[in-house]
């Protein structure tokens, strides 16, 4: 089964702006070795291009087999950059993801707790 995030982050911190692109470059380029080492299943950043960008400028949207995106995101590399992500960057927020079969047992879970409830 597989999990995922989306880790979101808002404008750059003032004055932090070209250590802020340079971070995301270094994100990206983490995300896609981490799909051609098979740790990730699909890694892809998004931009938005209307919106209060302040508060949401983009986010990644990364998947893959449960033990080992728990082993990820424990790992000393994705801590640090989170953690300088946060210094750079305006309302960084990661959201853990039910994907694929997780989604269908969150489902079908939700329908057994409903079914449950007096009519």
């Amino acid at each position: 089964m597989e999990i995922g995030t989306l880790t979101r982050w808002g404008s750059p911190k003032t004055g932090r702006e070209k250590e802020s692109l340079e971070h995301y470059r270094k994100s990206v380029a983490y995300g896609g070795r981490l799909v051609k080492e098979g740790k990730l299943s699909y890694f892809e950043p998004f931009l938005f291009t209307s919106g209060d960008n302040e508060i949401e400028s983009g986010f990644f949207i990364a998947k893959g087999p449960v033990a080992e995106f728990f082993g990820i995101i424990d790992s000393e590399e994705y801590r640090s950059l989170l953690a300088r992500a946060t210094l750079l960057n305006e309302h960084v927020r990661v959201d853990m993801l039910a994907v694929g079969e997780g989604v269908d047992r969150q489902i079908a879970d939700f329908e057994k707790a409903l079914s449950a409830l007096p009519v």
